[in-house]
C-alpha cells in the first residue's frame, strides 16, 4: 500500500450528537490545546518552568451544512442557540471503517448564521453552527 492510498481523506466522516446523526459539510476547529504561564526561577538563574493554567476562553467547534429549500428532518430546528449538546462524536471513515474519533462530552450551540445571500453568484447557502465545549478529545469515547 503506497503512502497515498494510507491517507485520510477529509470527506469522509459523520457527526453523532447525541442519540442523533447529522451530515455536515465541514467541520472546523477541530484541535485542543492548553494553556501555559512562563516562571523564572530566582536568583541568578537561566531556567525557565512551564505551568499548566486553567482556561480562560470557552473552547468552540463550527459545523457547517448546506441550506434545504425543503428540509425533511429537525436538524435546522433542534440546533438552536442555547441548546446543549453532550455525546458529540467526528467519526473518520475509510473503506466503510472508522479510522479516527474526535469528541466532547457536553457542550452549548451559542451561534448559527447562514452565508450571505447574492443574487450575482449563485452558490448554495450554507449555515454554520457554533458549539462550544468541554474540550475536545481523540480516541475512543467514554
Amino acid at each position: 500500500m503506497s503512502i497515498r492510498d494510507s491517507l485520510l481523506l477529509n470527506s469522509n466522516f459523520l457527526v453523532h450528537i447525541g442519540s442523533a446523526v447529522y451530515s455536515f459539510a465541514r467541520v472546523k476547529n477541530i484541535s485542543e490545546s492548553i494553556e501555559v504561564e512562563s516562571v523564572r526561577e530566582g536568583g541568578d538563574n537561566q531556567h525557565v518552568h512551564s505551568l499548566l493554567k486553567q482556561r480562560s476562553s470557552e473552547q468552540k467547534i463550527v459545523f457547517e451544512r448546506g441550506l434545504l429549500a425543503d428540509p425533511d428532518g429537525q436538524a435546522d430546528t433542534e440546533l438552536q442557540p442555547g441548546t446543549l449538546v453532550s455525546n458529540v462524536q467526528i467519526l473518520v471513515m475509510s473503506r466503510g471503517a472508522i479510522k479516527k474519533n474526535y469528541y466532547f462530552d457536553e457542550g452549548l450551540i451559542t451561534k448559527w448564521e447562514i452565508s450571505g445571500l447574492d443574487a450575482m453568484d449563485g452558490k448554495p447557502i450554507y449555515r454554520t453552527i457554533e458549539i462550544i465545549h468541554s474540550g475536545l478529545h481523540e480516541g475512543k469515547a467514554p
